[in-house]
């Protein structure tokens, strides 16, 4: 038994109309066959030589070609080889055609050359029908057989490359195996079902554990950022110049940083940058090191440190806003609620803080909600515009570099220079603590957009304020209520309640067009 009748049901090999080229440089002899073929229920297409037969085949698709031997310019032994030779016309069967004074040794050597049969120009009606149908037959036996051995193939090479843990079932491109009625489609369904599962079994592993990853990252970065705030309010507190400060703290980043690449190799030659790369590093040299900075260094002078850091946390509920309008990321209820109960937490903080009672305080406080609007459109810059052919440090580097510029003219403008004396003190520890945590907290965060997206990333505002306020109470001594920390807690659930985007899965090969150089 062959292989196609076990996969293949008996109604299914019924020789129906069937495409037949005929080629003879008789025009008596393609007619009589013409009218022959088509009385057997098969469409016939008739050219007159081996030239317009290669041709034919290379435009259409046929299931039986009926060849003259003797023609001019190119016989039938030629296009007999040059069909053989060729993959995609290996399997087209071929009958040819002899006149009864030709030699059998022709016909003899056109069979050795692949021909199925032949049949003599003078043939019988009974004798043309039997052979015709039987080849016929034996090609769409062939095809059958070709087809489900390519459909198997393709179902090992999805089972190889689900094994090796990279695709999704889903993109496999298996719908035409798993929709056969024969073992082989069950096989591939059941294998299909149960593949899928497990993909997404595995999908939300890797998810948990970047969510776990990006969720250290967090903590590592507000912890960072939360400690730059009481340290920006010591530093004031010594020697309130904001445009100095933050001109001392990005030099030393980017000496630090520009360092760091020159040491590892990972600096790209700048005539290598392209405008885009340049307006990008310019962008973000002006959001994170100018903006960001100034705010922060200016209103820690104003408010207790505490206070700035508690505000920072809303951060977040910016960039989801923008990234909702933007259409960025989808703004999933689960995120939304999350985001609320941070923000509950936030809100109970503000109203009973006890701010000291200051003339202008709460004036103060209005102008410090400026900082996390520029957090978060700096979150979204980051993530919508950086280079991914970049390293993150290269790019923190020179972006502080472009900010020293930028501060320059303002420091001379606002004569906002700190005085020399000061560094040699107090001060200058300040100030380098400042400038490693800022360079530090800023290339993970960095990282952190690149690998999670802005609206997770820009919940490390939460982790900020918690830092912030811990700092706080350990190197100022600010008192915080005990309450305080009952609405941390609902900050720290909201976090929890934020993950990060879904990273897109690699798509799987085209496994149709590898499977066609198979020596089926």
């Amino acid at each position: 038994m062959s292989i196609v009748s076990a996969i293949q049901p008996p109604e299914a090999l019924a020789p129906d109309g069937a495409r037949v080229l005929i080629v003879d440089d008789s025009a008596t002899v393609r007619l009589k066959l013409s009218k022959a073929i088509q009385m057997l229920g098969h469409e016939t297409t008739a050219v007159a030589s081996g030239k317009l037969a290669l041709e034919q085949v290379a435009q259409n698709t046929f299931d039986l070609v009926l060849l003259d031997i003797v023609m001019p310019e190119m016989d039938g032994f030629e296009v007999l080889k040059t069909l053989k030779s060729s993959r995609a016309t290996r399997d087209l069967p071929v009958i040819v055609i002899s006149a009864l004074d030709e030699e059998m040794s022709s016909v003899v050597n056109a069979i050795e050359l692949g021909a199925e049969d032949f049949l003599p120009k003078d043939f019988e009606p009974a004798l043309l029908e039997a052979r015709v149908s039987t080849c016929i037959e034996k090609k769409r036996l062939r095809d059958i057989e070709k087809e489900y051995l390519r459909q198997v193939a393709k179902l090992t090479r999805a089972a190889s490359a689900l094994e090796a843990g990279k695709f999704n079932p889903s993109k496999l491109g298996l719908q035409d195996v798993t929709g056969r009625r024969d073992g082989l489609g069950k096989l591939a369904t059941v294998f299909s079902t149960m593949a899928q599962k497990v993909y997404e079994r595995e999908r939300q592993l890797r998810q948990n554990i970047r969510t776990f990853r990006g969720g250290l990252l967090l903590i590592a970065c507000g912890a960072l950022w939360g400690l730059i705030v009481p340290l920006s309010k010591m530093a004031a507190n010594i020697a309130a110049h904001p445009i100095g400060l933050a001109l001392l703290v990005d030099a030393i980043g980017a000496a630090l940083c520009i360092g760091i690449c020159a040491s590892r190799k990972t600096l790209p030659p700048l005539n290598t940058l392209t405008k885009t790369e340049w307006t990008y590093i310019a962008g973000l040299a002006f959001l994170s090191s100018v903006i960001n900075q100034l705010l922060v260094y200016w209103l820690v002078g104003k408010l207790p440190a505490f206070i700035v850091a508690i505000v920072i946390v809303l951060e977040g509920f910016a960039v989801f806003l923008f990234a909702a309008v933007m259409r960025v990321e989808s703004p999933r209820l689960k995120r939304f609620l999350g985001l609320a109960i941070g923000l509950i937490g936030v809100g109970a903080i503000m109203v009973n803080a006890e701010t000291g009672g200051e003339e202008g305080q709460w004036l103060w406080m209005a102008l410090a909600l400026l900082i996390p609007a520029t957090y978060a459109a700096e979150d979204l810059y980051i993530s919508q515009k950086q280079p991914t052919n970049i390293d993150c440090v290269a790019i923190y580097g020179l972006a502080l570099t472009a900010s020293c510029f930028m501060l320059i003219p303002l420091a001379v403008g606002f004569s906002d220079f700190i005085p020399v004396q000061f560094l040699a003190g107090k001060l200058g520890v300040i100030v380098i603590l400042i400038a490693l945590a800022s360079a530090l907290a800023m290339i993970l965060f960095i990282y952190l957009i690149r690998t999670t997206g802005a609206v997770f990333a820009s919940q490390s505002a939460y982790a900020t304020t918690v830092a912030g306020i811990g700092w706080s109470i350990v190197l100022l001594g600010e008192y915080i209520p005990l309450w305080t920390w009952a609405a941390l807690g609902l900050i720290i659930v909201g976090l929890i309640m934020v993950e990060p985007k879904q990273e897109a899965e690699e798509e799987p090969p085209l496994l149709d067009g590898a499977i066609e150089d198979l020596p089926i």
